[in-house]
């Protein structure tokens, strides 16, 4: 072959786009490596959008997942222990107690050659143990009611303004728990229940802020409380504050 014809043959090779140019670069996709490690539940559904891409993946393991992205911004998440909406938000029915959820978010750039991301789920529930005592021979049992007015979480984490409610019958060992999801401010309540008949409220967010509760953490710690009703009261206490309050019964 002439050095002419190698030349005319070459030429235009030369000039299509590549990624192996270095001005060109620019227009490649991203290898974006996930780690995820250390699962606290699985399965995890793992979900990668962008403006042109969208990719589900069900991860029953940690893993390694290496993902061609295009340029530019990617969000990722990860939930365990819930059903997310189409859009990665969780709501929970009314009258349920909060799914066990574990959730990671990031808002990623992918404007580089390879980005790596480690995943960590973060607890976004607080379980509440409630310890009861009642009043000897009081009758038809007593129940806790708690309501609240956020109901479930966004896709990044944050709480969702709506109704919360869950009434529960503490056991014979007189132990009721219930899972809350992330609160954003102090408005939970708790009502005391006999016979259908609200016999008290009380302010449970505030009571739990008095605590040194934290609804903002990234990890959302467990809390317990002891309540001993009386035929005339209701003493709440943590191992940090007490609070007692009359209440009106008829037995």
């Amino acid at each position: 072959m002439s050095s002419d014809r190698f030349l005319r043959i070459l030429l235009p090779l030369l000039l299509v786009p590549s990624c192996s140019i270095k001005e060109n670069r620019a227009a490649c996709p991203c290898g974006l490596t996930v780690e995820l490690a250390g699962l606290p539940v699985r399965p995890v559904v793992l979900r990668v959008t962008g403006e042109e891409y969208a990719l589900t993946e069900v991860v029953h393991a940690d893993t390694v997942l290496v993902l061609s992205v295009p340029r530019g911004e990617m969000a990722v998440s990860a939930v365990g222990g819930a059903l997310a909406e189409g859009d990665g938000s969780v709501r929970i029915p009314e009258g349920e107690e909060a799914p066990p959820l574990y959730l990671f978010h990031a808002d990623v750039s992918t404007d580089a050659e390879q980005v790596v991301l480690p995943v960590t789920l973060h607890k976004q529930f607080c379980s509440l143990e409630m310890l009861f005592k009642g009043p000897s021979g009081y009758g038809p049992p007593f129940e806790v009611a708690v309501q609240g007015f956020y109901g479930g979480w966004e896709p990044d984490g944050s709480p969702t303004p709506g109704s919360f409610s869950r009434r529960l019958l503490p056991g014979s060992d007189g132990r009721a728990v219930l899972r809350l999801p992330r609160q954003g401010d102090d408005s939970l309540l708790m009502h005391i229940v006999f016979s259908d008949q609200v016999v008290r409220t009380f302010a449970l967010g505030s009571y739990i802020a008095a605590a040194g509760y934290d609804w903002s953490a990234t990890d959302l710690e467990d809390l317990s409380l002891q309540v001993d009703i009386s035929l005339t009261s209701v003493t709440i206490s943590t191992d940090l504050w007490s609070r007692t309050e009359d209440i009106e019964l008829w037995i």
